[in-house]
């Protein structure tokens, strides 16, 4: 349906679905307060507040669906181009992620559980094998205390991906980093804090990722239109340039995925 102009979906979510979803809200919500209260603080004392009531009426949210309270991200400066400061390692726990591509319009995600205390080097390796990469492909992290990488001097002011952990940099739940393997850009949100897992696990997912051959979502496309006439003769080239034989984009396995991931511990 149509509301102002945006087509709406409906859909019926289970309560904990419910529940992630007004998190991820509120939490959005808190991080652009505090942006404009870092990076514009003169605007808020424009003109009067429609809702000043609005961050009290967020926790009492928080507190009747039990949701943690949260802290917004910390930012690095604009003026300032030095990394900030890491936190001291915390207690080690488990951390559920929400892993999604950020690119195709048909969504390509896994729900993870991991611990707190693997580097960013060791998430790499389990995120290549969640979504069936390579694990010597590019890679990149993007955080709130800047960029982790494996080569530190591709990215100026970026940071060894080894040598710091993922708890380090997402601390709470609604907390947010950016994981790059080679063109592709996935989002990645800590959904709540767990039970130390024994091994990396995969939850839930769906569809499979992109071929290594697809370098871009443009290609991905390409390769998806191929697939509808396979018998044509430039899709037939197409397949073949862009890995589509005996690709199906709808495939995930949770049971084969978590066969891989046990392989790596």
């Amino acid at each position: 349906m149509l509301r102002n102009g945006f087509e709406v979906v409906e859909a019926a979510l289970t309560p904990e679905e419910f529940r992630s979803q007004v998190e991820s809200a509120l939490n959005v919500k808190a991080d652009t307060v505090a942006w404009i209260r870092e990076r514009i603080p003169d605007l808020l004392k424009v003109g009067r507040d429609p809702r000043p009531d609005l961050p009290e009426r967020a926790a009492q949210l928080r507190r009747w669906l039990g949701l943690p309270g949260y802290d917004p991200l910390p930012r690095t400066p604009s003026a300032d181009s030095l990394p900030l400061v890491l936190p001291p390692p915390a207690p080690v726990t488990g951390l559920r992620l929400a892993v999604a591509l950020a690119e195709p319009d048909d969504a390509i995600w896994r729900r993870l559980e991991v611990r707190s205390d693997v580097t960013l080097a060791g998430l790499h390796r389990i995120l290549a094998t969640a979504f069936d990469r390579d694990e010597r492909e590019y890679h990149r992290f993007e955080t709130a205390y800047g960029g982790f990488s494996v080569d530190a001097q591709s990215c100026e002011g970026d940071r060894f991906d080894d040598e710091v952990t993922l708890g380090q940099v997402v601390g709470s739940p609604g907390h947010r980093l950016v994981y790059e393997a080679e063109s592709w850009r996935h989002w990645i949100r800590v959904e709540r804090l767990t039970g130390l897992p024994e091994a990396p696990s995969c939850l839930d997912g769906e569809r499979a990722a992109p071929p290594p051959e697809c370098e871009d979502e443009r290609s991905y496309e390409m390769l998806l239109e191929a697939r509808r006439d396979p018998d044509d003769e430039e899709n037939e080239e197409l397949l073949e340039e862009l890995g589509g034989f005996g690709f199906d984009p709808e495939w995930f396995d949770r049971e084969v995925v978590n066969e891989r991931l046990a392989r790596l511990s």
